[in-house]
């Protein structure tokens, strides 16, 4: 066997811009090792993101294979210019080392950061001036090979034999030509180190490029090189690549070259080789191992850098004190930690607490712990929150609010007198152990919430600061964009995306085309999900024991039903399939972006690292996180209208009316009223409690103070273990009566010392610790358990995690180590148990909760109108973003930059809107001369003016033509001053928007004003008539307006029809059936065909003179019947498309378009008593238990039903839920998973013509009206049915007659017995 190295494969991150490739990377390197090579390089297609993985796990690879060396290259695409409609080279280039690393970098960067659209593709080509440029500043760090059939070389070859084998000389010495030219670029620039790559093929075209690339080689002394170009792992993957590959469209090589592209061992090679080259096998195998010795095993890994920022200089000066490390800070060396200590000293001074001996004191262990760490990282701790505080100051400025905090830094002493943070962790017993300590050697996060209107703003503002800084060597290009960037996350295929992409890409005989998508959505409906999250594919099949899950019967016997298709999901489950930018995650670069950095774009245009988030950190690079949430911009939103209504002072900095009103610290948190209305639930949109979950955590819990509130926030997410008592249940009950938590702790047999030794870790909340602070702190207590921070954190993700694995170890753990028996069983089971599985910080659930009370606040403090203006604002998408975005042309193409548009959020608007109209505010109709972009408040009229943004269908685009061409006094007008697509002009005369242009001429006619703007609308839209000739025939047909008597005559326009594509030279081709059939109908006299090859014809010119007198009476009777033929088939038009786009009434065109009733509800006529329907509000918030059965020993409840009806206005798909407006509010409805998966899914039939119809929408979709048998259980109704009850769970409302409704249990296709 002769030593090999792979030149050429490929892993999953080349799927980042088309799905190409199921290797993951270390499947391919165990592979590479399984078959004997002696390395391989990893070359995806212009990516080197699988780069760090690479070099990680190939360190692992080298404890057992110390030869084995992996390579780190990159397939780029080699052109002379960016034209479009050009080829692009496939080209490989391989690093020898770690400047050549850097040089893959430079040259991968700068290809993405110039990446264009070309026939809906992007393209990121490298320009060989750009290769010459990096080569040539610092030569011999690249090795190149001429790549795959895709290659330039390789391409040429191929152009030049086909050439010759037609004669064509020309087209053959052009070629040949630029096979010369390409060789002498080469020797140029890589001299020995390039190298003529073939592929082990055996297709055609293969075998003639193998051939003669040995030809070109042996003339130009160059060496040869086999590159499988390895898209999947072995021959009998191909299937599953295959069907990955159909799955979506695009460019791509052709099928047969994929036939070979698998990692090869030496004996498939030589086989594939046979027909063209074997013989240089041996040679070839030489010529990798040549590469092979070049490289250098070279490690990415490099310790943290935090990047600096311009900081004052404060003079060094000598300090005594009892905090000696603090001392030292004053005078050293380090400029960012004398200014640390000065910045924080300053700040205790001007809060007044430098007096207080405890804040030196924190300060001194903080400083310690930083210096340990950083000393441990090899980096400079302090500089972390300086820089942080720097851009901190600089969110401000943007016009961003900051927010209160987020994680475990609010614990951070000096993070909160750096004004990072808001809150004081020694007024509020935060530690700073749980941020940072001496056992965990990492950087610690500082979490910031900003604004997401503001984000682009101000990630352009650090872009320009950084870009200015850096070295003077570095190009223009990469200082204007590489100041600041977002880390990069690639998408995987997760379990309903693999599911989706599996069914997309099968086939077989029954499926040529794939698994409709509708089933594929119904198989995805069935996973089961925790917290949100699906299961694993494994988990949904084979069940899960650790972590309490069994397989799922019904999921495994749908799937069944299409053989294979299982195999296909698991082999593409988590495969990447995309790259995008991380929610939150930042990276400053410093001098040279290059030094740790590579650079690519997202497909909206963002300049991302080429990196995931822990392959960054692995380089070297430092993490900031800036998080996106919608509450700082409805607070944000709400300031500016209470200063633009004089309610706030106008000459106040956003951060100074934050400061004044806002900050943590000046909060008036005794205030009953503000916790009357939390309690409540009253108020919209109030931050981590506008869930279902949450409202009933606060109403349940009745928070009266911010630690209950983060209690509360704890609480709701803790779940019940072993059928037990809800934690939430159990903090209640104790709440309300402290003394049954004492008598617990008896009945578990604990001793009076025991219980005061418990008290600091469960009093404070009720008997019912939530937070992981205090379940560190009672297993750290030496009275309890005396264990180990360390011991304490590991404690804290087993239970966070619920790891079912290490829970038995860890129990063992905390009974052996407690003081006594009684004690360690009681920690398990009250202080643990509850936790399991899911729990909050107590650092986090207080800062989150002083917004919460912010939200509260501001919506009590003054008119709610304005705060729930604000919410409908950000709701709608209606908030202008500081934000650029690519605009694309019809083919893909990028033409221009655009204005960034936020998307509507239409469920979570519908949801607000419905419980603003329940408080009692109006919200008015659209106004199409005064409504403007966003919701506004009208306090005085107390009622909020509808946005155009929150409308269906009409972008920012459509409302800015509507803005700049008022005023409109009628209809008529404004479609002449500002014409609309159809659906755009629908949505806002659905809306109302018209109604005010119309009114005289609706009074005239007693109909609402809205039906005569339809009216006339449609009439224009309906494309009508103003005269009818044969051209017209098709539709006068349709529309069954012609009479019998033309019988022949439609006959004969018909088969026209049918003749027109089937016509071949002078004639018109015809089947045997087509004979008989026109022959019998008199189209065609028999003297008049031919037959031709066995082919039935009629002459062109024979048939067309047929037709033109079969036809002339039709032409007759059009110019006999013009009037009443012209009249009917417009009005068929006109029907036609008011059954199409007008269908309903005002109410449901209100909902379609504003997402409300402005006027009745569709069902406020219904007769409740005849069909049972119930107000919601008036049900026990508790299920009544109607009788009961007994099942294995146990009496199962059957509770007392009910039945309600309404509208969705939206849904949950995760929760299995639906938001349901009734007659009297807003209703939250749940469903079991299969039943929402059952009656939630889209139904579409495959018509003969191969397209797909829809036949029913899925009953959940928006609009629709429902009919639904439950039981109230807290602000929740449960659809539920028993068949001892007779009916029906679940009924579609399919109209409204006055006080009776059309309604069906049965979904398309089924017969009602089903």
């Amino acid at each position: 066997m002769s030593n090999r190295f792979e030149v050429h494969s490929h892993t999953m991150f080349s799927n980042i811009r088309l799905l190409d490739c199921i290797n993951r990377p270390e499947k391919l390197i165990d592979r590479a090792v399984e078959i004997g090579l002696k390395g391989i390089s990893i070359t995806d297609h212009e990516c080197i993101s699988a780069h760090v993985i690479a070099n990680k796990y190939g360190e692992e690879i080298r404890k057992e294979h110390p030869d084995f060396k992996i390579g780190l290259g990159n397939e780029i695409y080699l052109t002379d210019t960016r034209d479009k409609n050009q080829r692009y080279w496939h080209f490989i280039l391989i690093a020898k080392d770690k400047e050549g690393h850097k040089q893959l970098s430079q040259l991968s960067s700068r290809a993405w950061m110039q990446s264009y659209y070309d026939h809906a593709m992007e393209r990121v080509p490298t320009l060989k001036s750009e290769l010459i440029e990096v080569v040539n500043k610092n030569p011999g760090h690249l090795i190149a090979t001429s790549a795959c059939i895709g290659g330039e070389l390789s391409a040429n070859v191929l152009m030049m034999q086909k050439a010759r084998q037609i004669g064509d000389n020309e087209g053959a010495a052009a070629a040949y030509q630029k096979i010369v030219n390409f060789i002498d670029l080469m020797q140029q620039l890589f001299g020995d180190d390039f190298y003529i790559e073939c592929a082990p093929g055996a297709s055609n075209d293969q075998i003639i490029v193998n051939k003669k690339l040995i030809e070109i080689a042996k003339v130009y002394n160059k060496k040869m090189v086999i590159g499988t170009d390895a898209h999947y792992l072995k021959k009998e993957d191909r299937w599953v690549h295959k069907a990955y590959l159909n799955s979506k469209g695009g460019e791509r090589e052709v099928d047969s070259f994929y036939e070979f592209a698998y990692l090869q061992d030496e004996n498939q090679i030589k086989e594939n080789l046979t027909p063209s080259i074997v013989d240089a096998y041996d040679w070839m195998c030489q010529n990798s191992m040549e590469i092979y010795n070049k490289i250098e095993n070279y490690s990415l890994q490099h310790s943290s850098v935090i990047p600096g920022v311009e900081v004052k200089d404060y003079p060094k000066k000598e300090v005594q004190s009892n905090y000696p490390i603090l001392d030292s800070m004053y005078n050293s060396d380090d400029k960012y930690e004398r200014y640390w200590i000065n910045q924080c000293e300053e700040s205790l001074k001007e809060k007044g607490l430098d007096k207080d001996n405890r804040y030196w004191s924190r300060l001194e262990e903080e400083a310690d712990i930083k210096r340990v760490v950083g000393e441990k990282l090899n980096t400079n701790m302090f500089s972390y929150p300086i820089t942080l505080q720097h851009y901190v100051d600089l969110f401000w400025n943007c016009g961003s609010l900051v927010g209160a905090g987020r994680g475990s830094s609010c614990s951070g002493l000096n993070h909160y007198l750096l004004g990072i943070t808001q809150l004081d962790p020694i007024q509020w017993n935060l530690p700073f152990w749980r941020y940072l300590n001496k056992e965990r050697i990492e950087l610690g996060d500082i979490d910031i919430d900003i604004c997401p209107s503001k984000k682009g703003k101000i990630l352009n503002e650090i872009k320009k600061e950084r870009g200015q800084h850096f070295n003077p060597d570095v190009d223009e290009l990469s200082r204007k964009n590489l100041g600041c960037v977002l880390v990069a996350t690639f998408g995987t295929e997760g379990t309903r995306s693999t599911i989706l992409t599996a069914c997309r890409g099968y086939r077989s005989e029954d499926y040529p085309d794939g698994i409709d998508v509708d089933t594929a959505q119904y198989l995805s409906s069935l996973v089961p999900q925790e917290r949100g999250f699906l299961w694993p594919l494994h988990d949904v099949v084979y069940g899960n024991k650790d972590k309490g899950r069994e397989a799922s019967d019904l999921f495994v016997n749908e799937v069944k039903e299409f053989p294979g298709l299982l195999d296909i999901m698991f082999g593409i489950e988590g495969l990447v399939n995309k790259r995008s930018s991380h929610a939150s995650g930042v990276i400053f670069m410093d001098e040279d972006p290059y030094k740790f950095g590579s650079f690519m774009r997202t497909p909206k245009g963002e300049i991302i690292t080429a990196y995931d988030l822990h392959d960054c950190e692995y380089l070297g690079m430092v993490k900031y996180d800036f998080l996106v949430t919608e509450v700082q911009d409805k607070l944000a939103q709400t300031i500016k209208f209470l200063q633009e209504d004089g309610q706030i002072e106008k000459n106040l900095s956003l951060r100074q009316i934050y400061d004044k009103y806002f900050h943590p610290s000046v909060l008036p948190l005794k205030d009953k009223i503000i916790w009357k209305h939390i309690q409540d639930g009253d108020i919209l949109n109030i931050f981590q409690f506008d869930s279902d979950v949450g409202s009933q955590a606060a109403k349940k819990i009745k928070p009266q103070t911010i630690l209950e509130l983060a209690d509360a926030n704890g609480l709701m997410r803790l779940m019940a273990s072993d059928g037990g008592e809800p934690p939430m249940d159990k903090y209640i009950r104790f709440k309300n009566n402290i003394n049954l938590w004492y008598e617990e702790m008896k009945r578990y047999g604990l001793t009076d010392k025991e219980i005061k030794t418990l008290e600091p870790y469960f009093k404070s909340s009720y008997g019912v610790p939530p937070s992981q602070e205090q379940l560190m702190r009672m297993l750290m207590d030496k009275d309890i358990c005396n264990f180990s921070l360390k011991d304490a954190n590991t404690a804290r993700k087993i239970v966070g995690k619920k790891q079912m694995a290490k829970i038995p170890a860890l129990r063992e753990q905390v009974l052996n180590t407690a003081k006594s028996p009684a004690l360690g069983k009681y920690v398990w089971t009250c202080g643990i148990g509850p936790q399991m599985g899911y729990s909050f910080s107590i650092i986090h659930a207080l800062a989150y909760s002083f917004i919460g009370f912010q939200t509260a606040y501001i919506a009590t403090r003054w008119n709610p109108i304005y705060w729930d203006t604000a919410c409908l604002v950000v709701n709608s998408g209606s908030l202008e973003e500081d934000e650029n975005e690519y605009e694309e042309d019809e083919d893909g193409d990028i033409i221009g930059v655009k204005k960034k548009e936020s998307s509507t959020d239409y469920a979570k608007l519908a949801k607000a809107l419905g419980e603003i109209i329940g408080a009692g505010i109006k919200v008015s109709l659209v106004d199409i001369n005064k409504s403007n972009y966003g919701f506004e408040p009208d306090v005085k009229s107390n009622q909020i003016l509808f946005g155009l943004k929150a409308l269906s269908n009409v972008g920012a685009p459509i409302i800015e033509k509507i803005m700049e061409n008022r005023p409109y006094h009628s209809l008529k007008e404004f479609m002449r001053k500002c014409p609309l697509n159809k659906t755009a002009m629908i949505s806002l005369i659905k809306s109302g928007a018209f109604d005010n242009l119309e009114s005289a001429w609706a009074k005239e006619f007693h109909v609402d004003p809205r039906i005569v703007a339809m009216t006339y609308y449609l009439s224009k839209a309906c494309d009508p008539k103003s005269k009818l000739t044969l051209q017209n025939f098709n539709g006068l047909i349709e529309k069954e307006i012609v009479p019998d008597s033309l019988e022949q005559q439609k006959q004969a326009f018909i088969f026209n029809k049918y003749l027109k594509k089937h016509k071949k030279g002078l004639y018109y081709l015809m089947t045997n059936q087509d004979v008989s059939d026109v022959v019998t109908r008199k189209l065609i006299d028999t003297d008049d065909l031919e037959i031709i090859q066995g082919i039935p014809c009629i002459k062109q010119k024979t048939w067309d003179k047929n037709y033109q007198v079969i036809m002339d009476l039709a032409r007759d009777w059009l110019k006999d019947n013009q009037a009443a033929a012209l009249k009917e088939y417009n009005t068929i038009l006109f029907k036609e498309a008011w059954d199409k786009y007008a269908s309903g009434n005002i109410s449901s065109w209100e909902m379609e378009a504003l997402c409300f009733y402005y006027h009745d509800h569709e069902l406020k006529t219904i007769d409740n008593n005849r069909y049972g329907i119930v107000d919601f509000n008036e049900l026990s918030t508790e299920p009544i238990v109607d009788r009961t059965f007994k099942r294995n020993g146990k009496q199962i409840p059957l509770y007392k039903l009910y039945k309600i009806a309404g509208t969705v206005i939206s849904k949950n798909d995760s929760r299995h839920s639906i938001s349901l407006l009734t007659t009297t509010g807003v209703v939250n409805v749940k469903f079991t998973k299969e039943y929402y998966a059952l009656y939630g899914r889209q139904l579409s039939e495959i018509q003969p013509d191969g397209t797909k119809k829809v036949r029913e929408k899925g009953w959940f979709v928006r609009g629709t009206k429902l009919l639904i048998t439950g039981f109230r259980r807290d602000d929740t109704f449960v659809s539920k049915n028993y068949k001892s009850n007779g009916g029906h769970q679940l009924y579609k409302i399919n109209a409204v007659n006055g006080s009776r409704m059309e309604i069906t249990h049965t979904r398309y296709g089924q017969s009602e017995e089903n």
